[in-house]
């Protein structure tokens, strides 16, 4: 840096100086010399971990029964307020929960507080929590999860969970269940969707894994009902075998209406995907970034080659009032306004959240799992924290690891922190969203058991 530029910036920085007062604490600088960095964005912005709580068996205050092998923490989602008390609950699932049979599945709904303890637990699965839908053996129901309002209308919040080796008209085609909740987080009643089941008549095949993500993405077409995206990351798809995602309109019955395919070359999709980039591993809705009236959409390809092997990709889709893609925007290592350096088997856009906002500087965050990330170890797993604008591309990031973003938990190889992300909404009341994330390869109290951790974060 040359004398002059010392001088102007030190002239600068003491005007700044002046207009606070002397009082640095007053102040937040950043340095736009790493603004590219892989822990921060190109604004400045600097979201961070203020601290964390783990929940896992005896931990955080969770009494739920676990068994080695469940991965507590494969999915999340906050459906609301379940029992009225000011605090949003969260719905994990542990998708090889063996009640009932082996790997058929199960979700805890869990009543939390404001600390990001566990009030108290309900467990939903082949023998427990209302629930009287039909699993089989290997069905992993509860790999995804997503809050969907209260879609009956009967003043309580409802759930969708994925089932993706449901065997409904062939083996491994997979389901999505919707779930009508009690303010007890029991189920009431439900809804199957799945080949030529629950109004669905899409063409799935042979372990397509429709179900493997679900998201609810709001009212696409106007008629006051909201509508969910589901996953089939291993359809064949124009048969380069990329995966797709199906837009489903959904009646107050949870029964589909209408549905419409994404994929490469179908839906006005017209991305370019790799064999096997596993498109729509997750899916989260983003709201309207572009301002045009219909809520937009996320999706993850974690298998994608990008500019390596298996770093992973996101796309920002814009949809029509019909479910069409009217332009599509890539997120990964160096494309789509990004370069918050991605290694090879990072996984990036395994799993998705939007955030509604945070610390009321931005209208939509965006959380994306990397549960192949390294920093704390092999395959320890990481989460990144990105802001699209308008047209779907990344303004600024935030990586959240053992090396990043202030988080300071303990993470060993194989816990895949980053497998779930959920908002949670603002728990310590500081203005910023909190995040719950899980990590399904943790081994407290035993092997894979897995673990969820509750991020209360800041925006800085």
């Amino acid at each position: 840096m040359s004398s002059c530029h010392r001088s102007l910036r030190n002239l600068v920085l003491l005007s700044v100086f002046w207009l606070c007062g002397f009082d640095l604490s007053q102040c937040s600088f950043s340095d736009s010399s790493d603004g590219n960095s892989s822990s921060g964005g190109t604004s400045g912005l600097r979201v961070r971990v203020q601290f964390e709580q783990k929940i896992s068996e005896n931990k955080g205050n969770f009494n739920g029964d676990l068994n080695n092998g469940d991965q507590f923490g494969s999915a999340l989602a906050a459906p609301g307020d379940l029992e009225s008390d000011g605090v949003r609950d969260l719905a994990v699932g542990a998708p090889y929960t063996d009640d009932g049979g082996e790997d058929r599945g199960g979700i805890w709904i869990l009543f939390m507080d404001d600390n990001g303890r566990v009030d108290q637990e309900q467990k939903i699965s082949a023998d427990s929590g209302g629930f009287d839908g039909d699993l089989d053996n290997g069905d992993l129901f509860g790999s995804a999860l997503a809050g969907i309002g209260d879609l009956n209308g009967d003043g309580a919040l409802d759930l969708v969970a994925g089932a993706p080796n449901d065997d409904t008209g062939g083996s491994e085609r997979g389901a999505a269940w919707v779930l009508f909740l009690n303010d007890q987080g029991r189920v009431r009643d439900q809804q199957k969707i799945a080949k030529d089941s629950g109004g669905f008549d899409g063409n799935l095949d042979d372990g397509d894994r429709f179900g493997s993500a679900v998201a609810e993405i709001g009212d696409v077409d106007g008629d006051g009902i909201s509508d969910i995206a589901v996953g089939a990351p291993a359809d064949a798809g124009n048969g380069t075998g990329p995966g797709e995602v199906w837009i489903l309109f959904l009646n107050a019955e949870g029964r589909v209406r209408v549905q419409q395919r994404i994929t490469k070359g179908a839906g006005g999709f017209d991305g370019n995907l790799d064999d096997g980039a596993r498109f729509c591993a997750a899916v989260a809705g983003v709201g309207d970034l572009n301002g045009d009236g219909r809520p937009d959409l996320a999706i993850g390809a974690p298998a994608d080659a990008g500019i390596g092997t298996g770093r992973g990709e996101v796309w920002i889709v814009f949809l029509d009032a019909g479910g069409r893609v009217l332009d599509q925007q890539r997120i990964t290592d160096g494309a789509g306004g990004f370069d918050g350096d991605l290694d090879n088997g990072d996984q990036f856009g395994s799993a998705l959240a939007g955030i509604a906002s945070f610390g009321g500087r931005r209208s939509t965050g965006l959380a994306v799992g990397a549960p192949g990330d390294d920093d704390g170890g092999e395959n320890s797993g990481a989460v990144w924290v990105l802001f699209p604008g308008v047209d779907g591309r990344a303004d600024t990031w935030q990586k959240l690891s053992p090396d990043a973003g202030g988080f300071d938990g303990d993470l060993d190889d194989g816990d895949h922190f980053g497998a779930a992300v959920t908002g949670i909404g603002d728990l310590d009341r500081n203005g910023a969203v909190d995040l719950a994330v899980g990590a399904p390869g943790d081994d407290d109290g035993g092997n894979d058991k897995g673990a969820i951790w509750v991020l209360f974060m800041r925006d800085d």
